[in-house]
């Protein structure tokens, strides 16, 4: 199974390298350039596929020490101070509102917080803002939590309490 892609930068000027490597057994340079052939031919391919792609003539090279990506950590991590938010490592596209809600209610953790305090707190006490707003973020942000929604729990008539499970990760 393939490990899951990292985000890739949204970075328009700049073009993407695809890099494909193989590790071809030692003492049988033979081999090496063989698969260096076979990699120029799907090279070829693949250029005549999809639109806009050059490719480079593969290049036979000692091998370099390996460098271990580590794989994409397992759960929610709230990162406040850093503005982020992953969720099993990819990270979520919250709005300004949603990060502030999330982040207010994992900052007290087990405690229920009235639709009042999250107004006040949130929307710094903004009067044209109704309770039902805090009702309707809180419904999206429960989606973009994806498998995480259950950390956030309704207090019925009062407001909503954050409940980490395995895995969540709160850093202020």
């Amino acid at each position: 199974m393939r490990p899951a892609v990292p985000a890739i930068p949204t970075d328009n000027a700049a073009p993407l390298q695809v890099v494909l490597v193989f590790d071809v057994p030692a003492g049988t340079a033979e081999t090496a350039y063989r698969t260096a052939a076979l990699a120029d031919e799907f090279a070829d391919r693949i250029t005549a596929a999809v639109p806009g792609v050059r490719a480079r003539g593969a290049v036979v090279a000692p091998a370099v020490a390996r460098v271990r990506i580590p794989a994409p950590a397992r759960g929610l991590h709230i990162d406040r101070r850093g503005r982020r938010v992953l969720v099993d490592g990819v990270a979520a596209r919250l709005t300004y509102r949603e990060f502030e809600l999330l982040c207010t209610l994992a900052a007290a953790p087990h405690r229920a917080v009235s639709r009042e305090e999250l107004l006040a707190t949130v929307w710094q006490g903004r009067h044209d803002v109704s309770t039902r707003t805090v009702d309707t973020h809180m419904s999206r942000l429960r989606v973009k939590l994806g498998p995480y929604a259950q950390v956030l729990t309704t207090v019925r008539g009062l407001g909503y309490r954050f409940e980490p499970v395995e895995g969540v990760r709160y850093l202020s």
